[in-house]
């Protein structure tokens, strides 16, 4: 689905071109009224309708670029929630073993063991914080330097190669999943600057080429198609009939 400043934009470009296209030899004509008994011998006036026509013809292909590059990077974002999606049951998967084994601790050994082990502070919710905390447990659980107090109870134990091995068995899908929104969010940033660039060259365009129109319109004494095809003095890309209209000034373009 395209954005609404590009739809908005879009209409604008529609309105002026097809006015290029329709009013073009109407121009041309208020120009030989106006201007030809100003010329001096040997003099010819300009192609004013062709002129027009190539105007119509330069916006509406920046039109046509801006709304291929939306197109683009919405899909872009569409293509998003997947993979953040896989990210989060990946991170939840990490994040249960880590409870676990923080509690299995505790009830072991006590605080201070926690410490040793890189538990003392609650485990994380970020996955990135959380898959950097796991590999340190799971270092800490199978290096043997690191020698460990009898437990609070004769009867109680703690396995660590085994809980070792339960994040081990977690943290691959857990990276695969952070590698794949990494690159994703790469791709989405690629995508939003295509756009935004898209949408600067067609509000420049846009501008100048409204403006030219709208000015060979009042030459002509086309005053009510100039007055049409004005652009906007607020609102870029747009004519300036979206003000009267009553639309609010539109924000700033974001990731949409």
């Amino acid at each position: 689905m395209a954005s609404k400043q590009v739809t908005d934009r879009e209409k604008s470009t529609r309105a002026v071109a097809a006015a290029a296209e329709t009013h073009a030899a109407d121009i041309a004509a208020g120009f030989q009224r106006e201007l030809a008994p100003h010329l001096h011998k040997g003099e010819t006036l300009p192609d004013v309708a062709l002129l027009a026509r190539l105007i119509g013809r330069r916006l509406e292909s920046d039109s046509i670029a801006l709304v291929a590059a939306d197109q683009a990077h919405e899909q872009e974002l569409s293509d998003d929630a997947g993979p953040r999606e896989d990210r989060d049951t990946a991170a939840q998967k990490v994040r249960s073993v880590l409870v676990d084994v923080r509690a299995a601790v505790d009830a072991t050994f006590g605080p201070r063991v926690l410490t040793v082990l890189g538990l003392a502070p609650a485990v994380p919710v970020d996955p990135s914080v959380l898959a950097t905390t796991a590999e340190a447990v799971s270092r800490a659980l199978k290096d043997t330097s690191i020698k460990l107090p009898k437990p609070k109870r004769a009867g109680m134990k703690l396995d660590r190669a085994a809980f070792a091995g339960d994040i081990d068995a977690e943290l691959p899908a857990l990276h695969n999943a952070l590698q794949t929104v990494a690159r994703e969010d790469r791709e989405k940033e690629a995508t939003q600057r295509a756009k935004n660039g898209a949408m600067d060259r067609n509000d420049v365009t846009f501008s100048r080429g409204a403006e030219w129109l709208s000015a060979s319109a009042l030459v002509a004494g086309l005053d009510d198609i100039a007055a049409k095809v004005r652009p906007s003095g607020r609102r870029p890309g747009r004519t300036a009939t979206t003000d009267e209209e009553g639309d609010a000034p539109a924000p700033p373009d974001g990731n949409g």
